[in-house]
């Protein structure tokens, strides 16, 4: 672990990454408690829900694996009313992927279960704390979301 005084952020990193493993935690424990999506399937849902609609290709990039690995992802989660596929305006050759109303509501269903767990830990931090964090994940997230190679 680096010292307190550590500069830089490579040492800010591993305290970042640290800090990032309980909501990581969060996140599993939650999802085992919506108990619908497995973890790759959370991360389709995801990304078709912050960046959709999505083409295949381009869903397969964010989750890193194969076209048609996505392809057969894509159709379990359209199996099961969470996400939908329909052709293109622009092109018919080309399937666009949005979220349901089922899959936004289940991801609806994670996500209140992740903040009531992150309400739990922010009410054992000093307000002044929290305020803090908040300011600062805000700009973290804003840093993350200009990263031309960074996909989430």
């Amino acid at each position: 672990m680096p010292a307190q005084g550590d500069e830089g952020p490579y040492g800010s990193a591993w305290l970042v990454e640290e800090a990032s493993l309980v909501l990581v935690e969060v996140t599993l424990t939650a999802l085992a408690e919506v108990g619908e999506l497995s973890l790759t399937q959370l991360r389709a849902m995801l990304a078709v829900d912050r960046h959709g609609p999505l083409n295949l290709s381009t869903l397969a990039a964010h989750l890193g694996m194969t076209l048609s690995a996505a392809g057969r992802l894509v159709d379990r989660l359209d199996g099961a009313d969470l996400l939908s596929r329909f052709p293109a305006p622009h092109s018919r050759r080309e399937i666009r992927i949005e979220t349901t109303g089922q899959g936004r509501r289940v991801l609806e269903r994670l996500r209140s279960a992740r903040r009531r767990r992150i309400g739990e830990v922010l009410e054992r931090m000093e307000p002044a704390d929290r305020q803090v964090l908040a300011r600062v994940l805000l700009g973290f997230s804003a840093a993350a979301e200009t990263g031309d190679d960074l996909t989430f």
